[in-house]
């Protein structure tokens, strides 16, 4: 297991603000190629959705996920 680190009130402000912004250009891109890949495929491909959004709706779950730990703090089990 990793070595424990100290993180000051100011540090994990500053990481939940980050993975907040994370979490929501993760969301927006994902929607974003949705949108791309759904004009797309009514030209080309049928069937063609989702290739290549659920990565970023997938990273933007876990990045808030981690956030909202982050938020309860070291007392509350996952």
């Amino acid at each position: 297991m990793a070595e424990r680190v100290e993180i000051i009130p100011e540090e994990l402000a500053l990481l939940l603000e980050a993975l907040e912004d994370a979490a929501f250009y993760r969301d927006t891109r994902s929607r974003v190629l949705k949108s791309a890949v759904k004009r797309s495929s009514r030209r080309l491909v049928p069937d063609a959705e989702g290739t290549g959004t659920d990565v970023h709706r997938t990273k933007a779950q876990a990045y808030t996920e981690l956030a909202i730990r982050l938020r309860r703090g070291p007392a509350s089990p996952v």
